[in-house]
């Protein structure tokens, strides 16, 4: 094992004037007495990789949450807590490295428009609403309407549609703002659709855990067990829901999850031979076009966990 012998060259975070990946990697590294590609090869365990919005993964809480930092350096490779805590604070950067005004164009338009130093809350929410994302919720400008509204429900999107309607959204406000009452729902060229709070996408779908009904997959990974499904097509998908349908394995054995993932990522040819009732039943259903369909809406999700769609459930893998 490589470990590095020096101390962190920025020993504050918060402060520094580099934050690139390789600084992040270096600096925790360097704490937690690593070499730096052991480093990455533990976030890549996460699916944080610096070519793949790494910096943005480290920097989001919800995406790479201290708890799994911990299992992977803290449990894994035996890195005393305290360490890893300090490292997590290299590894998220600076307080506001989420923040992508410098790169994102519709921020400097903003800054352009507003002054550089002018503060994204502040500034009047019609006028924000047309560089509003609902599918990304640390972007600015989502941030500003979060602290001005917080769950408020104030967005009002596009009959039959997931693209927000900049202008009713706006009018709405405007009465809010004149004193008039809050509303459930509005009516959008003759149709009623309902008002959202900042960060919530109608009817948004993501998909299902196979192996845990109620779950979402985040990232094609499991939120409980960090199982990756990434390269297992949804048929093979379909055919573990129905062994656990069948009951053929027991979701509380770590042994059997463990082994139907691995006949899982050899396709569903293994897996008939192993669960032949299973097999059948998946010939059947799918004959009457009955096979699960393994979608989950977010409003689901966050009624059976208590608005916590990816929290991790409490199991031990």
């Amino acid at each position: 094992m490589n470990k590095s012998t020096h101390a962190p060259s920025n020993t504050n975070p918060e402060t520094s004037t580099s934050d690139s990946w390789e600084s992040r990697i270096q600096s925790a590294a360097t704490f937690m007495g690593l070499s730096t590609k052991e480093v990455e090869v533990g976030l890549k365990e996460l699916g944080v990789e610096k070519n793949l919005s790494g910096l943005e993964f480290l920097s989001d809480e919800e995406v790479t949450p201290f708890g799994d930092i911990r299992k992977i350096f803290g449990d894994d490779k035996k890195i005393p807590l305290a360490k890893v805590r300090m490292a997590m604070k290299y590894l998220r950067g600076p307080k506001d490295s989420n923040k992508t005004d410098t790169l994102d164009p519709e921020m400097i338009e903003l800054k352009n428009k507003y002054g550089i130093k002018i503060k994204m809350e502040n500034v009047d929410p019609a006028e924000l609403l047309e560089y509003y994302h609902p599918e990304r919720p640390n972007h600015p400008v989502s941030t500003a309407l979060k602290k001005r509204f917080g769950n408020k429900p104030i967005i009002v999107f596009k009959p039959d549609s997931k693209k927000v309607d900049v202008d009713e959204t706006a009018n709405y406000i405007s009465d809010l703002e004149q004193g008039f009452p809050e509303q459930e729902t509005v009516e959008v060229d003759g149709v009623l659709v309902r008002v959202y709070p900042v960060g919530q996408i109608p009817n948004k779908m993501v998909d299902e855990d196979p192996l845990f009904p109620g779950r979402p997959l985040k990232r094609e990974r499991s939120i409980v067990n960090r199982a990756n499904w990434n390269n297992i097509d949804e048929e093979t998908r379909k055919f573990c829901r129905i062994v656990v349908e069948m009951e053929e394995i027991d979701t509380d054995d770590k042994f059997a999850i463990r082994e139907i993932l691995k006949l899982a990522s050899k396709g569903i040819s293994e897996l008939r031979k192993v669960y032949p009732d299973s097999d059948l039943e998946y010939r059947e259903r799918k004959q009457k076009d009955d096979l699960p369909k393994l979608h989950l809406s977010l409003q689901e999700v966050n009624g059976n966990s208590n608005n916590n769609p990816f929290g991790i459930a409490n199991r031990q893998y």
